[in-house]
């Protein structure tokens, strides 16, 4: 092997360890989770480089890709000089082409770019001073081809500064589903990480108990009227009203009677009344959870936008929201649909008509309404009265019930 030889060959091993080197950093660096290096930058120097070199994404980019091309072209340029004077003019440049690319690929993107994504974090913190070191020696080059790069993408009208920052709904979703499918995680974890989403897209107003459904005291407020409520209902805390649901005067608990001097003969509880708090109800189930944990209180008051009384929630109904329906033995059960016979239904008009539309296999038409009831209301146009019968879609919906100014109970049944 001659001089002219062997410095060839080591141009060429330095040129295929250089391309390995940048693709591996590219991989690297391009699939590190930017939370991943925030958290490497506050425990090391070289993490705060990356830091550093990541934060500048144009810049990193054009750094890898000029320095990459280059040392591929000078490989190609090397190898067809080094084979045309080994086995001359004609088949030198076909045998150098062939034997680079294969080279290349294996030692210079393949193997380098696998290693990378599998470590990417050690990867990077080894590579990124290196990376930003000679990201200041090409500096000028990759100044030059940005700028062209930018105008390009202006002239198409993309946008210059479109890169992704940070994790996604969807990243997140897709993630969970992908571990279960792993075995990382459980149904239930997986089912938990969605309905955190779903707490923030939706609204208190969709799992308050409605205006209509509250049960309330009246001034004056006895210990024998409150235990009377506890006996019938079940709960805990009642809203205590004067003249009516919008003069609501307070909260009563009944852990504060039980807290009374004389409970058996406390005639005016009227002292123990809290001062309600208010939510909008279009503030989110996940922001009313967090306000309710931060103040420390179970039971708001959802007013809507004039300051009238549109329902109450409690901690119990936004948990349930993320964890399922909890119940206990006071709870009167989940509002259902249940067939009676062959296309007839009985249903509860507190049901959600998304329940109702699998309980009967038939798709309610889209409207201002999220129970029976509200459906029910919508297509007669007024407030029904029992024995007021509906067809709607092939479908007949009679009103067996009403409680007050509510849709109680529906027949549903199938007519066509």
């Amino acid at each position: 092997m001659t001089t002219e030889t062997f410095i060839y060959l080591a141009i060429l091993g330095a040129c295929t360890l250089s391309s390995g080197f940048f693709s591996g950093s590219e991989t690297a660096l391009i699939g590190i989770s930017r939370e991943r290096v925030h958290r490497l930058a506050a425990e090391s120097p070289r993490g705060k480089r990356l830091e550093q070199l990541v934060s500048q994404p144009d810049r990193m980019l054009s750094t890898l890709l000029v320095a990459n091309n280059a040392v591929n072209v000078l490989s190609a340029s090397v190898a067809t000089i080094l084979f045309v004077s080994l086995i001359g003019q004609t088949w030198g440049p076909w045998v150098a082409t062939a034997v680079m690319t294969a080279v290349l690929l294996v030692f210079g993107e393949i193997t380098p770019k696998t290693i990378a994504a599998r470590y990417p974090e050690q990867f990077s913190l080894r590579v990124a001073p290196t990376i930003w070191n000679l990201s200041i020696v090409l500096a000028p080059i990759a100044r030059f081809f940005s700028a062209i790069t930018g105008g390009l993408l202006r002239l198409l009208r993309l946008d210059v500064d479109g890169f992704a920052d940070g994790v996604t709904e969807d990243d997140i979703r897709a993630l969970a589903a992908l571990s279960q499918r792993g075995g990382q995680i459980e149904e239930a974890e997986r089912e938990i990480i969605d309905a955190l989403f779903h707490l923030a897209d939706t609204s208190v107003h969709d799992v308050m108990t409605p205006r209509l459904d509250i049960v309330t005291l009246p001034l004056p407020l006895t210990a024998d009227g409150l235990r009377a409520a506890v006996s019938d209902t079940g709960h805990s805390r009642f809203p205590v009203i004067a003249d009516g649901l919008d003069d609501l005067q307070g909260i009563v608990h009944v852990k504060d009677l039980l807290r009374h001097p004389d409970p058996e003969n406390a005639t005016d509880l009227a002292p123990l009344l809290r001062t309600p708090n208010y939510v909008p109800e279009t503030m989110s189930v996940l922001d009313t959870l967090e306000e309710m944990r931060a103040q420390r209180y179970g039971m708001a008051v959802v007013v809507d936008e004039h300051g009238g009384v549109e329902g109450i929630v409690t901690i119990k109904d936004l948990v349930s929201e993320l964890v399922g329906e909890l119940q206990d033995e006071y709870d009167p059960g989940t509002p259902a649909v249940t067939q009676i016979a062959d296309h007839v239904w009985i249903a509860d008009g507190r049901v959600d008509i998304d329940d109702l539309c699998k309980g009967i296999d038939h798709e309610v038409p889209d409207g201002p309404y999220s129970t029976v009831g509200g459906f029910i209301m919508t297509a007669f146009g007024k407030i029904p009265t029992r024995g007021n019968e509906i067809a709607e879609d092939g479908y007949r919906y009679t009103v067996l019930s009403m409680d007050r100014q509510r849709v109680d109970r529906i027949k549903i049944e199938r007519v066509d």
